[in-house]
C-alpha cells in the first residue's frame, strides 16, 4: 500500500530543495542607515554647524562601527573637547542615560558627545565590551581612537581634552580606556561599573584623572566585594574589583598623596589629591543607590557633575 506514495513524496522533496534556496537568497542582514563623516581641509578654520544624535559609521580594522554623534555649533577656531560614551549591556539600541540632558550641554558648553555603539554578535565569552584582560582586547580602543581620528578630520577637536563616560558594563569599559589610552584621554567618569583586580595592562603613559560613582546597594556590580566575572562565563577576564579597592588602587597608580572623605546625607564624597600631573581620584558613594543611573548627586544634576569633574584636566 506504501508504494504508490514514494513518487509523490520524492516530487514533493525536489520541489522543496529550490524554495529553500531561494529563501536563503532573501534573506540579508539589515542594513544600519548611518552617515559617513565628510573630510574639511583644515577643520579649525570653518565654523561647525549643529548635528543631534546623527548615526555615523566609520571603519575599524576593515569592519563597519557606528556610533550616534551629536555636535554643536562653533564659530571657526573653536575648540571642541570630545566625550566618547560607553552604553550598558544589552543598551546598543536605548538612549544613554540623560542623553538629552548631555546634548544639550554640548551646545551650550561646546564640545561633542560621540555616543559608542558596542558589536552585536559577540559570544558570551567576549562580552559587548572587551576588557582589558581579554586576548582580543584591542579592538575597542582602536574603535575609540578611530572614532576621535575621524572626527578630527571634520571638527577642530581639542586633542587634550578627550574623556570617556560610561554606565554598568560602559563603566567597565571606561578602564580599559583610563588603562591603555591615557596617552590620549585625559579622565573618564562612570556610574556602576569596576576593573579587573589584576589587568593585563595598565601602564600610565599620559595621566588619567578618574570619577566614580556606585550605589552600595547594587546588586549586579557588587560595591564591597571582589567578584569573579559572571561565573566564568567570560573567560580570560579574571577576578573584578570591589568599588574602594578600585579607588585606591587609581589612587597608588596616580601617587595620590592626600585624602579627604566626607558625607553629604546618605553619600560618601571621597576625593583623593595632590596627585602626579594635577589628577583627582574622585568617588561617591551612595548609600541607598543600586544600579539605576541617578537623576542627580547631591543636589547636582549627575551629568552636569560628570562635565565639570571632566573639564578641569587635559592631557
Amino acid at each position: 500500500m506504501g508504494k504508490p506514495l514514494m513518487p509523490l513524496m520524492v516530487v514533493c522533496i525536489l520541489l522543496a530543495f529550490p524554495l529553500a534556496g531561494c529563501t536563503e537568497e532573501i534573506v540579508d542582514e539589515p542594513k544600519i542607515d548611518a552617515e559617513e563623516l565628510v573630510q574639511v581641509e583644515t577643520p579649525c578654520s570653518a565654523p561647525s554647524e549643529p548635528i543631534n544624535q546623527s548615526m555615523t559609521v566609520v571603519l575599524v580594522n576593515g569592519e563597519e562601527r557606528y556610533f550616534r554623534l551629536t555636535a554643536p555649533s562653533s564659530d571657526a577656531g573653536t575648540k571642541l573637547p570630545v566625550i566618547l560614551a560607553f552604553h550598558g549591556g544589552g543598551d546598543a539600541e536605548e538612549d544613554f542615560p540623560q542623553q538629552e540632558e548631555f546634548d544639550d550641554l554640548a551646545e551650550q558648553e561646546k564640545f561633542i558627545m560621540a555616543y559608542v555603539i558596542a558589536e552585536d554578535d559577540r559570544t558570551a565569552s567576549e562580552g559587548e565590551w572587551f576588557l582589558n584582560s581579554a586576548a582580543t582586547s584591542r579592538d575597542d580602543n582602536d574603535f575609540a581612537e578611530t572614532i576621535v581620528d575621524e572626527l578630527s578630520k571634520v571638527y577642530c577637536v581639542d586633542q587634550d581634552k578627550l574623556y570617556a563616560i560610561g554606565y554598568s558594563l560602559g563603566s567597565m569599559f571606561t578602564y580599559e580606556v583610563a588603562c591603555q589610552l591615557n596617552s590620549r584621554f585625559a579622565a573618564v567618569a562612570s556610574f556602576a561599573g569596576t576593573m579587573p583586580v589584576s589587568p593585563a595592562t595598565c601602564d600610565l603613559y599620559g595621566s588619567m584623572a578618574v570619577m566614580h560613582i556606585h550605589g552600595k546597594l547594587d546588586l549586579i556590580i557588587d560595591y564591597d566585594e571582589d567578584w569573579d566575572w559572571k561565573d566564568g562565563e567570560h573567560e580570560g577576564v579574571g577576578t573584578m574589583s570591589n568599588i574602594p579597592g578600585m579607588i585606591d588602587y587609581w589612587a597608588d597608580k596616580s601617587n595620590c598623596q592626600d585624602e579627604n572623605s566626607h558625607y553629604h546625607l546618605d553619600i560618601e564624597h571621597i576625593v583623593h589629591s595632590d596627585c602626579s600631573n594635577g589628577v583627582l581620584i574622585e568617588h561617591y558613594g551612595l548609600e541607598f543607590g543600586g544600579h539605576t543611573w541617578p537623576g542627580e548627586i547631591s543636589g547636582t544634576e549627575t551629568y552636569q557633575l560628570i562635565w565639570q569633574f571632566l573639564t578641569q584636566f587635559s592631557n
